[in-house]
């Protein structure tokens, strides 16, 4: 009985320390910027082709004054390529289903491929060109 009342004197005094600290507080993160990085991997022989599309959406973007997302190539790994979109708005960005921006490059896109049914052609083509693809969100301190 004494080794359980020791016990449970141990455990109060351990637990008193936790309470003496400063009270925790919701607090958001500061001074960051989000991103939603995606790696892909092409088909083998596919990357000038989707190279080729992705200059026809840079050209869309450009045209609709959208920001596009950084572009990396691997040299080495399994993906071939990387991109960076900046989130303006942060994790808020992911509430949307196509957000303003986004409905600003398909308007352009469609107008510099003549048709709505020739731009989800060239989209169709170029998602046949991708073998796989993953995607995180992440946040860079400035």
């Amino acid at each position: 009985m004494k080794k359980i009342n020791l016990l449970l004197v141990m455990l109060l005094f351990l637990a008193s320390g936790l309470f003496a600290q400063d009270e925790i507080k919701p607090s958001k993160f500061e001074n960051v910027s989000w991103h939603e990085v995606v790696f892909i991997d092409f088909k083998p022989g596919k990357v000038e082709r989707a190279k080729e599309i992705i200059e026809e959406y840079k050209a869309a973007g450009k045209a609709a004054g959208v920001t596009g997302p950084e572009t990396h190539w691997f040299m080495t790994g399994e993906y071939n390529m990387m991109l960076i979109w900046t989130m303006k708005g942060g994790p808020a960005d992911l509430e949307w289903r196509r957000s303003p921006d986004g409905v600003k490059w398909w308007t352009e896109f469609i107008k510099q491929q003549g048709s709505k049914e020739a731009a989800e052609a060239l989209q169709k083509e170029y998602a046949n060109l991708v073998l796989k693809t993953t995607s995180y969100i992440t946040h860079k301190e400035l």
